[in-house]
């Protein structure tokens, strides 16, 4: 399941990176195809005790510590990392 943006949001603590073991964890990959929006998609590794809740922190903060633009952006837990922990593919549409 992906969870898209907007969307109610958790409320970040402080320190995300340090709370939730916030971390990005690739490269980010950009995708220009001949029609429709450019992407880029980065995933991160995040603590949380669900998939839908590991997006909904992605989200939250990448929203509040680098106030990127994440209008029709999608987090996507994509493989749980160990216990309560996932990896999250957020993709972004926009230019770049």
């Amino acid at each position: 399941m992906a969870t898209d943006y907007p969307t109610s949001l958790p409320p970040v603590p402080d320190d995300p990176e340090t709370a939730w073991q916030a971390q990005r964890v690739s490269d980010t990959v950009f995708e220009r195809p001949d029609e429709g929006w450019p992407s880029a998609t980065t995933t991160f590794a995040i603590d949380a005790s669900t998939a839908t809740e590991a997006e909904l922190r992605v989200l939250a903060w990448i929203h509040h510590s680098y106030e990127d633009d994440l209008r029709q952006a999608t987090a996507t837990a994509e493989s749980q990392a160990g216990p309560d922990r996932w990896h999250v593919s957020l993709r972004i549409l926009g230019e770049f």
